[in-house]
């Protein structure tokens, strides 16, 4: 090869440039095996999705332990009006007249009995046996008829005055003096021949009888009346004496038959629903395999358990109702946070988004970024809402015992969260790093962006008023209130719908307003035309913040309506806090007037053939004790007390009338007419128990009535029941108490307050929404916020001037977003409230309450957290880099 010869180059391989990923592959480069841990980097975007999935999760988990506690508190709630015992499961054999037992078949039953119901879980029971009426009891010389009863542990549960360690009967004092007898002595009980085992002091003569015999007052208690008293109650030391007696009962065919419990204590305290269907299902199985047949496959006694089981059940359906929309609706909100939380991750990784989108990477493989990154704190979110609602239901809700379910029931439903916020998360991520990558210049808003969607809510708001109006909002179903549905949804459709118009509206009025803002000083202008250059964030802050006060205005309204109507109701019924009633006559004296005030009531006077109630009060001491709201007349409590002392010169006896339109009238009470000139008519008056009109007079002026009027006197008092009874004189029998707190059933009332009471919460959740959506506007907008106060700076604004500036902008916008919540919800409730009548039979109707307290606290929080949102978004403003923040812009 010569010098002058061409030469070829030198040739060297290379390797084949590798082609893109597609498909699936993305997911395998770095920026998304390493996704996971990249969020651990982001302690802002961590705190922010943490927030919203705990928000989510606590508010889609609550209803099931929500509805699980009401069941528990309603089962508590009806336990507590009753016996200790009464809710016991009972096995019961029913006797039939005409027959009997063999000898031995009583033990033989007995072990039998017991066997079955400890076989099924049941504690051993304890045995109950009486006569299921009088049985004759001879002496000597006398007789008397009694009732045979025995029970274990009856002796330890009697003062017994003479005798009482041998078998036999133990006799009422009352009923040995009658017989003559004593200790030792022998009576034929049903023609069985017995001693008198011993004698013990009647039970009637107790003021307060001993639990023990709580379920069994009716024995020696005559309910109706003091005299006479119920036959005597004869105690046999040993059930086979019952059972001889029994014997030759069937054997003469009298009509007396013996009936034989076996009743099993279980402990009522914390009991859940689930529990006490498992112990009516033992109880159940267990009468089953005694073999005990009764007449007509009639199943006896069982307890009270399955009756409050079912009622507690019928409490908790009808709860479940409004409760579920309402953890829905919930639900919804919070979801609307964590798609915020998803738009704020791709704002704080606004550069790799770019950098991943101008290298190809499309939305769903960004959206699959954004997922793998925050699941790791959307889950321990999860995680911690679940817990969190299991707290706040035990420290807040109505029972802090759930069923084991519940728990169970609420991570389901919060892991169902959990999917669609990740879901929810990754799209929107996905679309706003499209967005962000992808921004158009000059794009003009859509058409449909400008259309008023929010009428739509408020015509489905005015079809649920409408709807509303032809229906009932409390239902009554099997003496259990109902909260109908319409009456939770109408004022959520209406705040919603009302409060986003509202907020347009006043959107519509920013650029007048910064406008004139130019003349006034740097503080308010700052503040108005950071609101007026983002109309849209501002509004939707403005409307996400009415939101829950609105919900929370209502709902507090109208539970603190609800309670206290129920509790005005209870209170004209038993005329104040109690009523401690006798047949007696007692005297006014300086130890009643310390404690109540005497009411002679006769409810059997007549008007022209109308029924009617005489009240005879005092008005010197009435006032001080009767239960009293101003809107029971037109009139206030003193001016009608003065109206009954007046003098106009008629022989008349002056009443105020209830219920009556005459001016005068002819009550006839006992043997006597009394005519009765009206002075003045009230709506509602305390001491109403029967649907009847009533009549009210001064007991001086009215005189003496004979008793054939079936008088009863009334101490009315705000005292304890002891303390009426101590300023009793001895010889005043108490027939009976009566107190605000046995008027009703209140567990078939508490259904209402509580699903208010849910409501709510919900307000707390949605309110808890708006803070957070507040601190992620506050965040998005950070950058924009410090360049602006930077080049500020630069023009002589102060960081005092500017942090007014922030207090003006979030106390206003916050402030108003208050004032427009509370308006329309007062407005909501104004329209719904008459609605709400739990009790059309018992006078007051719905008594509109205001919830002051919680107004006021509501008002204060929305401004601390206007200025903590201040001071946080100052301070930020001041330790942020100035020069890197104008260097890289917003």
């Amino acid at each position: 090869m010569t010098l002058l010869e061409p030469t070829r180059p030198a040739t060297r391989r290379t390797r084949a440039a590798t082609r893109p990923r597609r498909g699936g592959g993305v997911i395998l480069l770095p920026p998304w095996t390493r996704a996971p841990l990249l969020s651990l980097g982001q302690p802002a975007v961590i705190l922010a999705v943490l927030g919203a999935a705990a928000i989510l999760a606590c508010a889609s988990s609550s209803a099931a332990l929500f509805l699980s506690s009401a069941a528990s508190e309603s089962l508590r709630v009806q336990l507590a009006a009753e016996c200790d015992d009464a809710a016991y499961p009972e096995v019961e054999q029913l006797g039939v007249r005409g027959f009997s037992l063999e000898e031995g078949q009583g033990q033989q039953l007995n072990e039998q009995v017991s066997t079955s119901m400890t076989a099924q879980g049941l504690a051993p029971p304890y045995r109950v046996q009486r006569s299921s009426g009088t049985v004759s009891l001879n002496s000597d010389t006398e007789s008397t008829l009694g009732q045979l009863f025995y029970r274990d542990g009856t002796a330890d549960n009697i003062e017994i005055l003479d005798g009482g360690t041998g078998p036999g009967l133990l006799l009422p004092a009352f009923a040995a003096q009658r017989l003559d007898v004593g200790v030792g002595d022998p009576v034929l009980a049903g023609g069985y021949d017995v001693a008198v085992a011993g004698i013990y002091q009647d039970l009637f003569t107790e003021q307060v009888p001993r639990e023990y015999w709580c379920s069994y007052s009716g024995l020696f208690l005559n309910e109706a009346s003091l005299d006479p008293p119920p036959p005597a109650l004869i105690i046999a030391t040993d059930p086979t004496i019952i059972d001889e007696v029994e014997r030759l009962l069937s054997q003469s065919f009298q009509t007396t038959s013996v009936d034989r419990s076996w009743i099993s204590p279980i402990e009522t305290d914390g009991i859940t629903l689930s529990e006490a269907e498992r112990i009516v299902g033992q109880r159940d199985r267990a009468f089953e395999e005694s073999g005990i047949a009764n007449q007509f496959d009639r199943t006896g006694g069982t307890g009270l358990l399955p009756e409050l089981v079912e009622r507690t059940t019928l409490i908790r359906n009808g709860l479940r109702g409004p409760v579920v929309p309402i953890a829905l609706g919930g639900s919804i909100l919070a979801l609307l946070l964590v798609a915020a939380a998803g738009s704020y991750w791709a704002d704080r990784r606004v550069r790799e988004v770019r950098l991943l989108s101008s290298r190809g990477v499309g939305p769903t493989a960004l959206a699959g970024k954004a997922a793998l990154e925050l699941a790791i704190p959307a889950i321990a979110g999860t995680l911690l809402g679940w817990l969190l609602s299991q707290w706040l239901i035990k420290v807040l809700g109505p029972n802090p015992a759930v069923d084991p379910s519940a728990p169970v029931q609420a991570a389901v439903t919060a892991a169902v969260g959990l999917l669609l916020g990740m879901v929810l998360l990754a799209t929107v991520a996905g679309l706003r790093a499209r967005g962000t990558a992808e921004r158009t210049i000059g794009l003009r808003q859509s058409w449909t962006s400008r259309l008023p969607w929010e009428l739509l809510l408020l015509a489905a708001a005015l079809a649920a008023w409408l709807q509303l109006r032809n229906e009932d909002g409390v239902v009554i179903d099997r003496n259990v209130a109902q909260v109908n549905l319409l009456l939770v949804s109408f004022p959520l459709l209406f705040l919603a719908g009302a409060a986003v118009l509202a907020v347009r509206l006043l959107a519509a009025l920013l650029p007048i307003l910064r406008r004139r803002a130019g003349r006034w000083r740097s503080a308010p202008y700052l503040a108005v035309s950071r609101v007026a250059a983002s109309r849209l964030v501002s509004a939707g802050l403005l409307a996400a913040v009415s939101m829950p006060i609105g919900v929370l205005v209502y709902a507090s309204t109208l539970t603190d309506t609800t309670e206290y109507t129920l509790a005005a109701k209870a209170g004209v019924v038993v005329g104040s806090d109690i009523a401690v009633i006798s047949v007696d006559r007692p005297v006014r004296s300086a130890a009643i007037d310390e404690v109540g005030t005497i009411v002679a009531r006769y409810p059997y006077g007549s008007v022209d053939g109308q029924d009617v109630t005489v009240l005879a009060i005092d008005p010197e001491t009435f006032m001080e004790f009767a239960y009293w709201d101003d809107r029971f007349a037109d009139v206030p409590l003193a001016e009608l007390l003065a109206a009954l002392s007046g003098e106009d010169g008629s022989a008349g006896v002056n009443a105020l009338s209830m219920g009556f339109s005459e001016d005068t009238l002819t009550v006839a009470l006992g043997i006597r007419d009394v005519e009765m000139d009206v002075v003045a008519r009230v709506d509602t008056f305390p001491g109403r128990r029967l649907p009847v009109p009533m009549l009210i007079v001064r007991a001086e002026q009215l005189g003496e009535i004979d008793r054939t009027a079936g008088r009863f006197t009334e101490i009315w008092s705000t005292s304890a029941e002891n303390a009426v009874r101590e300023a009793l004189p001895d010889d005043i029998r108490v027939l009976r108490v009566q107190s605000t707190d046995t008027v009703f059933r209140v567990a078939n009332f508490l259904s209402v307050s509580w699903t208010f009471g849910y409501l709510q919460a919900l307000a707390a959740f949605v309110g808890a929404v708006a803070v957070g959506g507040l601190l992620l506007y506050l965040e998005t907008r950070q950058r924009t916020r410090v360049a602006s106060y930077a080049l500020a700076r630069r023009m002589g604004l102060k960081p005092a001037s500017h942090l007014r500036s922030l207090v003006l902008e979030l106390t206003v916008l916050l402030g108003l977003a208050f004032a427009i919540g509370a308006a329309l919800a007062w407005a909501a409730v104004l329209v719904v409230y008459r609605g709400l009548e739990i009790d059309p039979t018992r006078p007051p109707g719905p008594l509109l309450t205001v919830p002051l307290i919680t107004v006021l606290v509501a008002a204060a929080a929305t401004v601390a957290v206007a200025l903590l949102a201040a001071a946080y978004s100052q301070r930020a403003a001041s330790r942020a880099d100035m020069v890197e923040v104008l260097r890289l812009g917003s």
